[in-house]
């Protein structure tokens, strides 16, 4: 949500909002105002056209609607799924509800400066005037000078609002980020992939193509227990790279768990998936390792590697267990190769 006015729309903004939620009787609270400070700057044609229809319907915005469009139009993306973000979106929305309190209070004192003003001076006309000329001049000077600063002062705290909430989405972003990519790899982790499979057997397009690998770096824990963990991890980054470079979107590499790796290839046939699967089992057999400490070159990496075409009909659990048998073959036949289901 962008706040972009400058000082003297969004004191235009403020001046409708107000008299509009006075006028239908909707309580002047954080939630409120940020709906119909946005209703009149119409940014959100969509919200418009439902609280239209709500004060057509109820002559008011009942609460629990207010917060249902609150919900849906202003802060949907920032808040979803983040009770920590929720909160700092809450207590933000309370900083503002009391500068929008603050330049409420300016704005009716200066509607009653004016009032005032303007009987005086139809005083004057009178010859009744209790006040000069330039006395009242003074006063209405003095007060639409204030008005305009608090108008402007809440304008930068609108601009620090939208600062602060796009801060907060990003950091919204990360964490669902987080929670789908395994820290060590940067891949997409078996959550993603379940997902992505499941979408995957139940497309009812039965002309589509899609293959599965699945990887499983040969002999990990004895590795690990040789050169030690903090190598094993570099050996999991180096698959992880090197089969992000070898599979790119829209095919889908995974940690599918500990040393083992997927991919998804939607519109790859097995033919062709066996033949990435071997480009990637070379490259892994070549990994060369320097240890820093011996200066000893580690060269035994290897892989092995199931391959399989979803059968339409099929299940994820079915898929999953034919590639499975598939990669057994290859480990059963001496490891470091590639073996494709039935």
């Amino acid at each position: 949500m962008k706040f972009a006015e400058n000082n003297n729309q969004a004191a235009e903004y403020l001046r409708q909002a107000i008299p509009l939620m006075v006028k239908h009787n909707i309580p002047p609270n954080p939630l409120n105002y940020a709906l119909w400070y946005t209703y009149v700057s119409d940014r959100l044609p969509e919200l418009n056209v439902q609280l239209d229809k709500t004060l057509t319907t109820y002559g008011t915005c009942p609460t629990m609607l207010s917060e249902q469009l609150f919900r849906e139009h202003m802060i949907k993306d920032e808040i979803n799924g983040a009770e920590d973000i929720q909160a700092s979106l809450i207590s933000l929305i309370n900083n503002l509800y009391e500068d929008a309190g603050h330049t409420a209070e300016k704005t009716a004192n200066f509607n009653t400066v004016l009032e005032e003003s303007l009987v005086t001076l139809q005083q004057q006309e009178d010859g009744e005037a209790s006040l000069p000329l330039d006395s009242i001049i003074h006063a209405l000077s003095t007060h639409t000078k204030s008005i305009g600063d608090t108008a402007r002062l809440f304008q930068e705290r609108m601009y620090a609002a939208q600062i602060e909430i796009q801060a907060l989405k990003e950091e919204l972003n990360k964490t669902r980020q987080d929670a789908r990519v395994d820290p060590l790899t940067n891949l997409f982790n078996r959550r993603v992939f379940d997902s992505e499979l499941a979408q995957l057997v139940s497309n009812t397009n039965h002309n589509l193509i899609s293959s599965f690998i699945l990887v499983d770096i040969d002999h990990f824990k004895n590795f690990n227990d040789t050169y030690g963990h903090l190598m094993g991890d570099k050996v999991l980054q180096y698959v992880g790279k090197l089969l992000k470079d070898v599979c790119p979107e829209p095919m889908l590499p995974v940690r599918y768990g500990g040393e083992e790796f997927a991919v998804l290839m939607p519109g790859v046939d097995i033919d062709s998936a066996s033949e990435i699967a071997e480009k990637v089992r070379e490259k892994i057999q070549a990994i060369r390792i320097k240890q820093k400490k011996s200066g000893e070159i580690i060269s035994s990496i290897t892989a092995s590697f199931g391959v399989s075409q979803f059968k339409h009909g099929e299940t994820a659990e079915q898929l999953i267990d034919r590639t499975d048998k598939a990669l057994y073959k290859a480990k059963d036949s001496g490891r470091n190769q590639v073996k494709c289901a039935n």
